[in-house]
């Protein structure tokens, strides 16, 4: 986010291009690691989005998902460890993302971070999906059908299967998506 930290105290350079720092507004240390720790608070406590209706369609539309391999890195159910705090304790909860870094090929960014490459990008959660009107990382998708078709590297085997399905399974498919 270009917010350097003790937990990331150097800048990125912007696409690998580090001339591009000179014109930083803020160069050094932007925070002492308080509001880091404040975000992280914030996001540990919100809340997911809650499902919208689960009509028919959406019930087989998961099944679909489940078949074509979507649910390989949008894992449908993950629990949390043991927590001091109640709410997080052991906690069953669905994402649809196993929140792990995947090779997407063409698909990458080119950002490089840590260890990270450019071709390797976090699972984004599905959750949510349907209230969301860019999609992908860079918000290049503004339909789930391009999003989907925008896959590729380990994506790529949904995404051909994607492409194969029936008129009706993709019906079904996009009414499990937009129940999310």
């Amino acid at each position: 986010m270009g917010i350097t930290s003790p937990q990331f105290p150097n800048e990125n350079c912007p696409h690998g291009d580090c001339a591009a720092l000179s014109c930083n507004p803020a160069p050094g240390m932007n925070d002492d690691g308080e509001g880091v720790d404040e975000f992280t608070d914030f996001m540990r406590m919100l809340a997911p989005p809650p499902r919208g209706p689960i009509p028919v369609a959406a019930v087989l539309g998961e099944l679909q998902f489940l078949k074509i391999g979507c649910a390989t890195c949008h894992v449908p159910v993950l629990r949390t460890g043991p927590s001091a705090i109640a709410a997080l304790n052991n906690v069953t909860f669905h994402p649809y993302s196993d929140f792990l870094l995947h090779d997407m090929g063409a698909l990458g960014d080119g950002i490089t971070q840590g260890m990270a490459t450019g071709k390797l990008m976090r699972t984004a959660p599905l959750w949510g999906l349907r209230n969301i009107t860019t999609l992908l990382h860079d918000g290049r998708a503004t339909t789930v059908e391009q999003a989907i078709l925008a896959h590729d590297g380990q994506g790529r085997k949904a995404r051909d299967r994607f492409t194969r399905m029936t008129s009706w399974e993709r019906g079904q498919l996009m009414a499990f998506l937009g129940s999310l």
